[in-house]
């Protein structure tokens, strides 16, 4: 008879500086890109968090995932609706409405007002408005936080814009796979980050990014419990720097 695995026993303990970045906080017990998910995740000895950029109609950095904000119960756009009105919703019943209701949208410059320089903000540029590179920067350069910034985004067009704008940031691409085309435009990019898929890591083409970036991680960390610790070990396995992750406390230094 064939041996049962041996279940895996939490946290994974990984070594420092592997960085546990809570994805959209720690989203996989308080709503997503709220201020509940971001404190439960510092609380959780996190200093790394993920999280969602995009402008309102009057030009706010605001911190959210979807661009329609139905997901959330919601009808209508992020960019089609003005500060006030975003600043009005409840962005907490969706999850739980006995444990969040009335959590609130946050907007970039909210969040550093509470945080400061305790976190590195690894900061998805999302939507379509043509400002939202511009505006993003301006915040960060506001609070002199150049330095506990990484700015991804799946739009190397979009990097390209804040390398311009903004030549000192450090920049992460999203990316599904590593090959040689990948790697060539992260060469010319002089990007920070390589941001491939889990599920798709190999450790050559880790060890290939690693000769053309400082660091190599991962996302798409999703599924049943042992789909996520398989990712998990995975990532560890292919010698990855970082891990976006929904369960921050499942992971430990």
């Amino acid at each position: 008879m064939a041996k049962a695995n041996k279940p895996i026993a939490l946290p994974v303990t990984v070594k420092r500086p592997f960085r546990i970045i809570a994805h959209r906080g720690a989203s996989a017990y308080a709503p997503e890109n709220t201020m509940a998910a971001f404190k439960l995740a510092t609380d959780m000895g996190v200093t790394d968090i993920e999280l969602d950029v995009q402008l309102s109609s009057d030009g706010e950095a605001v911190i959210c995932h979807d661009l329609s904000l139905t997901r959330y119960g919601i009808t209508g756009y992020v960019e089609a609706m003005s500060w006030p009105e975003l600043s009005q919703l409840d962005m907490g019943s969706w999850f739980s409405p006995y444990l969040f209701q009335g959590e609130k949208l946050l907007r970039l410059q909210d969040l550093f007002k509470e945080y400061d320089a305790e976190l590195t903000y690894h900061i998805e540029l999302k939507g379509t408005a043509p400002q939202l590179p511009h505006q993003v920067c301006r915040v960060i350069e506001a609070y002199n936080l150049r330095d506990h910034i990484v700015i991804t985004c799946f739009s190397y067009e979009i990097l390209m814009q804040v390398r311009a704008i903004a030549p000192y940031l450090r920049l992460g691409w999203l990316v599904r796979d590593i090959d040689k085309k990948v790697l060539a435009k992260a060469k010319a990019l002089e990007l920070f980050q390589l941001c491939p898929r889990a599920d798709r890591l190999t450790q050559q083409a880790v060890r290939l990014a690693h000769s053309i970036v400082p660091e190599v991680r991962a996302w798409g960390i999703n599924g049943k419990r042992e789909d996520v610790l398989a990712l998990i070990q995975k990532t560890l396995a292919a010698d990855c720097d970082g891990i976006t992750v929904n369960w921050p406390d499942w992971i430990s230094h």
